[in-house]
């Protein structure tokens, strides 16, 4: 096993080689030195992850000092296996929400599951707008321009309402389902 470590006779990071496990010796590649580099002690967090309006509790192991970030994406342990979810807040052990704390001073990590989405999609036909969903990978692409194909008919993507607030209007401007909270589409012969 080979890792970065700080040095202290090179003074800088420098690849390290593992040449004793059971007493976590590594030695410099650089300078030849040995030095015990213990590893870091690892906290499980209680994780909520929310699909639509359906939440499940689950859990995330990390190291003490990571620092997680709103935003950021993690794998959660759950009852069936593993899911892919974004950080939407995180709950202190004081009860306050914040968006960037230290594992070990987590209570709740609260995630939106972002492995598979459901996508919002507005189809227009003349006058009527029916209201349509699809579930797909977060990681999915839809672009402005694209043609859906949607139950036999053809749509043209015309408009993509992102979950930040912001609005794609210009072809070849495209987002993940992930980001997506709705998109617009107008039907075409």
């Amino acid at each position: 096993m080979k890792r970065e470590i700080y040095c202290d006779s090179c003074k800088e990071e420098t690849p390290h080689v593992l040449i004793n496990p059971s007493k976590h010796l590594f030695q410099c590649e650089v300078c030849g030195s040995v030095m015990e580099v213990l590893p870091e002690k690892r906290v499980e967090l209680r994780a909520i992850i929310s699909r639509d309006d359906v939440s499940e509790r689950g859990k995330i192991e990390v190291p003490r000092s990571e620092v997680l970030t709103k935003g950021e994406e993690v794998v959660v342990e759950v009852g069936e296996g593993y899911r892919v979810g974004e950080i939407t807040s995180l709950e202190l052990k004081n009860g306050k929400r914040v968006d960037v704390a230290s594992a070990e001073d987590i209570e709740t990590v609260w995630l939106r599951d972002v492995g598979e989405v459901k996508v919002r999609i507005s189809l227009h036909k003349g006058p009527v707008t029916t209201p349509y969903e699809i579930f797909t990978s977060g990681e999915v692409e839809f672009t402005v321009g694209e043609i859906l194909p949607v139950e036999g008919r053809k749509y043209k993507i015309t408009r993509i309402k992102l979950i930040n607030g912001g609005l794609l209007k210009k072809e070849g401007r495209s987002a993940k389902a992930k980001e997506i909270r709705r998109i617009y589409a107008q039907f075409i012969r």
